[in-house]
């Protein structure tokens, strides 16, 4: 069995939180409080569940380059967010997979991207177009995806709702990917968090793409809402096109373990149809760093 986390983010500093650097958040979980600062040894000790973990930050929008989608002021301000995951993932390189994130509108994005896979040996791609307000069905991003087709890097999309106001949903919808999809029929692309609460849509592109798969991230804590969207995905026969993710800090991978074995019990309490330990197992246990060509 080999357990592969598709979905974590950086940790916000290398060694040490100073208590007036602490952050926290309590709108992405619907109220519960969320640590977002933590140390590569947080993230080292949060990993111990899984055998591998692709690790990935998001690039800022050229035009706002002060403001940053994820917290890395415990970090040296001459390394960016794509320095900082290859320099984790040399904390336990058996394990952590460094990804990069580029913006397919900064000046510099071939550079960066040449730099990324030649210099820092990134091997995965993490996506926010809502959150870095590009539009993934325009020519700066039909650009970078050619590239990443050819070169055969996945990219893991953020897609579902989010709680920043000036985040077009939009771009974040499955619906919008399958666009992508279409154009680029080998471009291994991931919807994280099932696109929720676009589940129905989300197992649609999935279905409908050999070249597409969901993770599981951020799910649990809406408990009938992660019960209905991962029945949908077996009524629809397609769990198996399900990976495991945490969205690491936000969750952590044991919860997200817990929880989808827990789903049985969720169901049988609430009297609603159940979804066969056998999906969840293998979801647990798909190796997707194998089925996206990742080494």
């Amino acid at each position: 069995m080999t357990v592969v986390d598709v979905h974590t983010h950086l940790p916000s500093h290398r060694d040490h939180v100073p208590p007036d650097e602490v952050r926290t958040e309590s709108t992405m979980r619907s109220g519960q409080v969320v640590q977002l600062t933590n140390t590569i040894q947080d993230y080292l000790n949060a990993m111990k569940p899984v055998d591998k973990a692709f690790m990935f930050g998001i690039a800022p929008r050229p035009w706002k380059t002060d403001t940053e989608v994820l917290d890395r002021r415990g970090w040296p301000s001459n390394m960016n967010h794509n320095d900082i995951a290859s320099v984790v993932s040399k904390a336990d390189p058996a394990k952590i997979i460094p990804g990069m994130s580029l913006h397919p509108m900064a000046p510099d994005v071939d550079e960066e991207y040449d730099r990324c896979v030649g210099d820092l040996g990134c091997k995965v791609i993490k996506l926010g177009p809502n959150y870095q307000d590009f539009d993934p069905t325009g020519p700066e991003a039909f650009r970078l995806f050619a590239r990443l087709e050819h070169d055969g890097i996945p990219i893991i999309f953020h897609t579902g709702t989010s709680p920043m106001t000036d985040a077009p949903l939009t771009y974040a919808h499955p619906l919008t990917l399958d666009r992508v999809a279409m154009a680029f029929p080998r471009l291994k692309m991931v919807l994280a968090h099932l696109s929720h609460p676009w589940q129905g849509d989300s197992l649609s592109v999935v279905r409908k793409h050999p070249n597409v798969w969901a993770d599981v991230s951020a799910q649990f804590y809406r408990p009938y809402s992660f019960w209905q969207g991962m029945r949908l995905f077996y009524e629809w026969g397609v769990t198996s096109k399900i990976f495991f993710g945490s969205d690491w800090p936000v969750t952590l991978p044991q919860d997200n373990i817990d929880a989808l074995r827990g789903l049985e019990k969720f169901a049988k309490d609430h009297h609603l149809p159940a979804i066969p330990s056998a999906d969840i197992e293998g979801i647990i246990s798909r190796d997707a760093a194998e089925i996206l060509g990742v080494s």
